[in-house]
C-alpha cells in the first residue's frame, strides 16, 4: 500500500522551500504570481513513486472570513489540463491563465487545489488509504501599486495566555512566518516565539496565542515584535487592547 499522504497548505514549512511535496507528488514553484503583463504561468508536477498517479486540479477563490481560510470554486482562472495521469517517476506541466482583468487597486488571491484520485482498492485489502492534496497560492497583482499594511494589538487572557493579533488594512497579502516577542520592562515577556505561519490577505486578521511562564506579570505596556515575512524581516510595536 502506498505511503500515507498529507495535506500541505503552501505556507509554513513550504514557505522556505522551492518545491512543495506531499509523499508521491512534488510541485514547483510553490507560489504563482500573475499580473496584467504576466497573465499566464507554468507549474511542474512530479510523481516520485513507481506507479502512476492520477491528479485533478481545481482553481479556487481564496478568502479569510473570521480569520479562517475559505476556498470557493472560480472561473477566473483556467488550469490545463484539469485532470491528468503522471507515469512512474514522470512529470506533468500545468498551464495557468488569468481570465479576468486584475483589480485596479487590490491584489486578488486564489489557490490551486491538486488532489490525487486514488485507484480502486480491492475489497480484501486492509489498512488506511489517504489521497494526497496540495494547495498552492496564486496572487494577481493590482494594476496600481499595492502593499500590505498591518496593525498589531495584544491582550492578556484570564488564564495568562498572551493573544496577539495582526490585521491587514492594506491592499496586498503578507505571510508572517514567525516572530519573537520582547517587552519594554522586566515585567513583560521575553524570549516568546510564535512559529506558526499565517498568510494575511487584504482585510483579514490572524491571531497567535503564546503561553509565558505563570510567574510573569501581565502588564499594559506595548510589546516589540521581531519577525520574518515573505517581504523580509520586520520589527513592529504591538499596542495593548482587545484584538
Amino acid at each position: 500500500m502506498r505511503a500515507l499522504g498529507a495535506t500541505l497548505l503552501a505556507m509554513g514549512v513550504l514557505a522556505a522551500a522551492a518545491t512543495a511535496a506531499a509523499s508521491a507528488l512534488s510541485v514547483a514553484p510553490i507560489r504563482v504570481h500573475l499580473s496584467s503583463k504576466e497573465r499566464t504561468a507554468v507549474l511542474t508536477v512530479r510523481n516520485q513513486e513507481d506507479s502512476p498517479v492520477v491528479v485533478q486540479v481545481r482553481p479556487t477563490a481564496w478568502s479569510q472570513p473570521e480569520g479562517q481560510d475559505q476556498l470557493d470554486d472560480t472561473h477566473e482562472l483556467l488550469v490545463t489540463p484539469p485532470i491528468f495521469t503522471i507515469p512512474p517517476k514522470g512529470l506533468q506541466v500545468l498551464r495557468i491563465a488569468l481570465l479576468r482583468e486584475p483589480d485596479p487597486a487590490r491584489e486578488l488571491p486564489y489557490r490551486l487545489v491538486l488532489s490525487e484520485i486514488p485507484p480502486e482498492v480491492p475489497a480484501e485489502t486492509t489498512g488506511l488509504r489517504v489521497a494526497l492534496r496540495i494547495t498552492l497560492p496564486v496572487f494577481v497583482a493590482a494594476r496600481a501599486k499595492s502593499a500590505p499594511e498591518l496593525a498589531w494589538r495584544h491582550r492578556w487572557l484570564p488564564d495568562g495566555t498572551l493573544e496577539i493579533e495582526a490585521s491587514n488594512h492594506g491592499t496586498a497579502h503578507l505571510q508572517i512566518t514567525d516572530f519573537d516577542v520582547a517587552g519594554s520592562t522586566s515585567a513583560t515577556p521575553a524570549d516568546l516565539h510564535a512559529g506558526n505561519s499565517h498568510y494575511l490577505l487584504p482585510g483579514a486578521a490572524a491571531r497567535w496565542q503564546l503561553h509565558p511562564g505563570s510567574d510573569l506579570a501581565r502588564g499594559s505596556q506595548p510589546l516589540t515584535l521581531h519577525g520574518h515575512s515573505d517581504a523580509g524581516d520586520f520589527t513592529v510595536t504591538s499596542s495593548p487592547g482587545a484584538p
